[in-house]
């Protein structure tokens, strides 16, 4: 606040003054009643609460892969004649399944009693089918080591087994990469490299089931 304090003329000279100073300085004590709430309430600050979820485990979904199987007719001996059995392979029964399972022999079994295999043990051979024809190729000795009724059983065995799977109607026999003749179900020898059919074999083939 300024106030003037006067004019005085001194000398000709117009001294005017202010004073808003105060001569000294001091505290003057305010009532508590007086302090505006604001100053003298305590605010407290929390930090924000963070919550954090541990996600479960995803489920863990195992699927098992469901094995199917084809019936194929496989052929053995029977009191000299040769009968149809059926055996159950992983499907598809492809031809080279079906040639090995027939030269692996009889499973130890119920259905296999009283049958046997006129095929050599350890017979090893490998087929190959084009156009409906299954050429079977296998290395000495074949045929040379069984008896004549054992040769056109084992062959019947062979060729009426493959001639039961789709896609093939005939079947070509190899020895070391010779085409090589085979007896019929007759007792006739073919001539070499010539194909036999499920027919040529009806001679020897029982009709019990």
């Amino acid at each position: 606040m300024f106030a003037v304090v006067g004019a005085l003329t001194t000398l000709g000279i117009t001294v005017i003054g202010a004073c808003g100073v105060p001569e000294e300085g001091r505290f003057v004590a305010i009532k508590s009643s007086e302090v505006p709430e604001a100053l003298y309430v305590t605010t407290t600050t929390s930090a924000p609460t963070t919550t954090t979820t541990t996600p479960e485990p995803a489920a863990t979904t195992t699927t098992v892969a469901e094995v199917l199987y084809d019936s194929v007719e496989l052929y053995f001996v029977s009191a000299n004649r040769v009968v149809r059995s059926e055996r159950r392979i992983v499907s598809p029964a492809t031809p080279t399944q079906v040639l090995d399972t027939l030269l692996t022999g009889l499973e130890d079994d119920a259905q296999s009693a009283g049958l046997r295999s006129a095929l050599p043990r350890g017979l090893t051979a490998t087929i190959d089918v084009r156009r409906g024809v299954a050429r079977i190729a296998s290395t000495a000795p074949f045929l040379s080591e069984l008896e004549p009724q054992d040769q056109r059983l084992a062959i019947a065995q062979l060729v009426l087994t493959l001639t039961r799977r789709p896609g093939i109607g005939q079947v070509i026999f190899s020895v070391d990469g010779v085409d090589i003749q085979v007896p019929r179900g007759g007792g006739d020898l073919t001539a070499p490299g010539a194909a036999v059919t499920y027919d040529d074999y009806l001679a020897v083939l029982s009709t019990r089931d």
